[in-house]
């Protein structure tokens, strides 16, 4: 399978070459182009993969305890963005390579509610509502920037000279391997159902809804925007594990 390819390269250790930059000292007012030449081309080599597989309880932001390994892709993207000299991009927290291509985001609801919201709402009382609080924290999310760098992440990968991919094997995972997008939430119980959230949207106050369902309506409304990938979904850890063990 094209994709146990990938995985095997990206889990490869192999040589990455970092350029140093080369910084004037007042030693160096005269120039010398010796000393010049010898340090802008200076090549750090050292041993690394780009995969670099962790249990989810362990990935950095995780929000669920589950055991099931999957790839840290803000390492790859660091490991990355050095390798091409450019800035840093933003990316999703995990990806998973089985059957399909899963690029997984958590985000603990649970975290924000109980510290920043709180800060937030008796901080600004005056001049901010509950509700836009929770606006301006999925804006700050930026999901459709994370998925496309991430998407550009992955391209890098499958376009690597030494993975060796050919123009048949690069089309194929394009065209034929679904590619999905999972933000995970810490595990909880809507009191009513999202599919009627969004027929509300306009009348949140009418119908009541906790600030955590006010919270997964404007998730899923700046989703709906997404069209880089596959429908993008917002599930919970209950729900992302079941999903791992069936799709493994």
């Amino acid at each position: 399978m094209i994709l146990d390819k990938v995985l095997e390269f990206g889990l490869k250790d192999r040589n990455i070459h970092l350029y140093s930059t080369f910084k004037w000292s007042d030693k160096h007012l005269i120039f010398n182009y010796k000393i010049f030449k010898k340090q802008l081309l200076f090549i750090k080599k050292f041993k690394k993969s780009y995969f670099i597989k962790y249990s989810i309880k362990d990935i950095p932001k995780s929000c669920c305890t589950l055991d099931y390994k999957i790839i840290d892709f803000d390492e790859t993207k660091d490991i990355i963005c050095k390798e091409t000299n450019q800035i840093t991009r933003k990316s999703c927290d995990g990806l998973c390579l089985n059957k399909s291509i899963d690029f997984i985001e958590f985000k603990s609801l649970n975290n924000f509610f109980d510290k920043e919201f709180k800060y937030k709402l008796k901080s600004n009382k005056e001049y901010i509502n509950e509700s836009q609080i929770i606006i301006n924290k999925v804006k700050d999310f930026n999901f459709n920037k994370k998925i496309r760098d991430s998407l550009w992440l992955f391209d890098y990968i499958i376009n690597h000279h030494a993975l060796k991919l050919n123009n048949s094997e690069q089309e194929y995972i394009y065209n034929n391997i679904k590619k999905n997008y999972f933000i995970v939430k810490d595990n909880y119980q809507p009191l009513i159902n999202l599919a009627l959230q969004f027929n509300t949207l306009g009348k949140l106050s009418n119908n009541k809804l906790s600030n955590r369902e006010t919270m997964d309506v404007y998730i899923n409304k700046e989703l709906e925007e997404i069209t880089v990938i596959n429908k993008p979904q917002l599930i919970d850890c209950n729900e992302l594990k079941k999903y791992l063990e069936e799709n493994r």
